[in-house]
């Protein structure tokens, strides 16, 4: 059985209507010709300039600061390709400390300092590492000029 229709109604000021695909008294949210596609803003114009591009930056820092960029790895991986020449070459006990820094400093990807730190000490030490090659080379040439000197 159906349900009741306007016209069997006993209470004419209640009807029924929503049965029948239509709520009663029309449209309730006055959207009659509404275009949700060709809507607009609604009445707001465009964002205020001044901000700069809104892009996927990375957080912190004031606005119009730039953010700090970690130093690249350029320098790092050549104080360890010195520390291994070093290292094969003549003095391997000395320059393995070199190699020990510029490999902490490869792997050190979130304390900027700390990886700077750990730089520095590895470039610190090849460069001790090689005064001390070039001072025996010096010791070694001097020797052989003197023992020449000292024949003739």
């Amino acid at each position: 059985m159906r349900g009741p229709t306007p016209e069997t109604t006993e209470n004419p000021t209640m009807k029924d209507d929503w049965q029948y695909g239509q709520p009663p008294g029309g449209d309730p949210y006055g959207s009659a010709g509404f275009d949700p596609y060709n809507a607009g803003t609604g009445g707001y114009g465009p964002p205020p300039g001044g901000y700069g591009d809104p892009g996927f930056a990375a957080p912190g820092g004031y606005p119009g600061q730039p953010h700090a960029q970690p130093p690249g790895e350029g320098g790092i991986i050549g104080a360890l390709v010195m520390a291994i020449i070093l290292m094969v070459t003549c003095c391997g006990a000395f320059s393995v400390v070199g190699v020990i820094f510029a490999a902490l400093a490869l792997g050190e990807k979130y304390d900027v300092e700390k990886q700077a730190r750990y730089k520095r000490y590895a470039w610190v030490s090849n460069w001790i590492n090689l005064g001390i090659v070039l001072l025996v080379v010096v010791f070694y040439v001097v020797a052989i000029v003197i023992a020449i000197a000292s024949e003739a």
